[in-house]
């Protein structure tokens, strides 16, 4: 049996997400069904990613999850300079934006606790961001477009070349000192850290679409290890350049549609997302203590690889099952006392299939003819965020159980029956509906996050003890 301070607490979540410049929005776009995509907001995107059998990549939408005009930051409320941020990574700035909502959320704004103790672990991918496609502008790019100018125009004199040279580099965002630590991946936890003066560790997890939920299995951890007395745990993807797009289509992964359908019989790819989430973990006991409020107890996380698969980027049934029952086993629970579980779900046809069957591998067939677990996934309402993907479906269940309502997931009215739904114990919950709960057990979820490369993460969440 496991024991009451085994357990951790969720005592404060903040994010942007799609169509939500905080988490209540975020939760009456997800109770409403609402649909957060979009076309792609660059004014040159349509350009760029326009079908076009001669490029890279023929690209087949150009629509995604993009935060656009809620991506704001104030450089002066949180002690930045502003000469820093041209030129950067915008995931620096609005990943401490988020980070100090969380804390506040918490109620720990103008409250002591021990800053000494406080771990700050944040799943982030290096993918293509403005700020490293202006690095390398300001070097490769640049020297080549002036070599190209020389080819071109041989006869022209050494100044006008030489002004030629200037005029790209003054059309470029400034790379400067104060610039470059906005350059560099890790100095996202940092910053963070520095900001808000939390002395404990900080890194940066990049498991790819598992990042942010490793992150709560690494805070977690540590929690339990005692080496820290609370962590500010999340994710954050808050730019998909065009770049990012076209190597995702290059992949044939991309959806035809509007938006994600996960599990359904029209699931033909993902779309992929801007997001960023964070959420404040303590061991469940201190909170109790501190009288928190709680929003929801993390009772166990489950970790696992691939090992040799058919691909790099192919999923593997035995790697996500062996994770999904790891964490289980952690937390003590049996599969059959779960009502939720938030998928990973990017509706790509053989990563759902793959996912059902690892969920049914340790959550058995259908038992009396009922299904008893809702299944779903928030991409199909805000695409997929890929490092921030799993703090968003964290703060998704969590809401789920604080509120006992079951989420709806949209686009899904006709699952696809190659995933023989009617022989597992889930069901595609396509509507808000009251989590009508009997029974010994408290209301208790999972949530499922596989990144590409073979990770993959499930945790186990349970409601606040009332």
């Amino acid at each position: 049996m496991k024991a009451l301070q085994d357990d951790i607490a969720i005592i404060g979540m903040a994010g942007i997400f799609p169509g939500a410049g905080d988490v209540d929005t975020f939760w009456a776009n997800i109770l409403a069904g609402r649909c957060c995509t979009s076309e792609h907001p660059s004014p040159d995107a349509r350009r760029i990613l326009d079908p076009n059998p001669t490029e890279f990549a023929r690209v087949y939408s150009i629509r995604g999850g993009f935060l656009g005009p809620l991506a704001t930051f104030d450089p002066a409320a949180h002690g930045v300079m502003p000469d820093s941020l041209p030129g950067a990574d915008p995931d620096h700035f609005l990943a401490l934006r988020v980070a100090a909502e969380a804390l506040e959320d918490a109620g720990l704004k103008n409250r002591a606790f021990p800053r000494d103790r406080t771990d700050v672990i944040v799943g982030h991918g290096t993918y293509v961001n403005p700020g490293n496609v202006n690095w390398i502008q300001h070097g490769v790019v640049l020297d080549q477009v002036a070599a190209l100018f020389r080819q071109i125009r041989p006869d022209a004199a050494d100044a006008d070349a030489a002004a030629f040279r200037t005029a790209l580099r003054a059309s470029l965002p400034p790379l400067t000192p104060a610039t470059i630590p906005g350059l560099i991946p890790n100095i996202i936890s940092g910053r963070i850290a520095n900001r808000l003066d939390l002395m404990g560790a900080n890194y940066v997890v990049d498991a790819a679409c598992a990042s942010s939920l490793l992150a709560v299995d690494q805070a977690a951890k540590n929690l339990l290890l005692d080496r820290a007395d609370l962590a500010l745990v999340g994710g954050v993807q808050a730019c998909i350049p065009p770049a990012v797009i076209m190597l995702f289509s290059a992949l044939k992964a991309l959806t035809r549609h509007d938006a994600p359908h996960p599990f359904s019989e029209d699931a033909d790819g993902t779309l992929l997302s801007e997001g960023v989430g964070f959420v404040v973990l303590k061991r469940l006991a201190d909170a109790r203590r501190d009288r928190d409020r709680i929003v929801a107890v993390i009772k166990g996380t489950g970790v696992a690889s691939d090992g040799r698969a058919q691909g790099l980027l192919a999923p593997r049934l035995d790697g996500e099952a062996l994770a999904i029952r790891r964490a289980y086993e952690a937390s003590g629970i049996d599969p059959a006392t779960v009502g939720l579980v938030e998928a990973h779900g990017t509706g790509m046809p053989l990563g759902d299939a793959t996912e059902v069957r690892a969920l049914r591998t340790v959550f058995g067939a259908r038992r009396g003819g009922r299904a008893t677990c809702a299944l779903g996934s928030v991409k199909s309402m805000i695409g997929h965020c890929i490092p921030a993907a799993g703090i968003a479906s964290l703060i998704k269940t969590s809401l789920a159980l604080y509120h006992g309502v079951l989420p709806p997931t949209i686009g899904c009215a006709k699952p696809n029956p190659a995933l023989a739904l009617h022989e597992t114990p889930f069901y595609l919950n396509t509507e808000a509906r009251p989590w009508i709960h009997a029974g010994p057990a408290p209301r208790r979820a999972g949530v499922s996050s596989m990144g590409f490369g073979g990770i993959n993460t499930h945790c186990v969440l349970e409601e606040p003890p009332r």
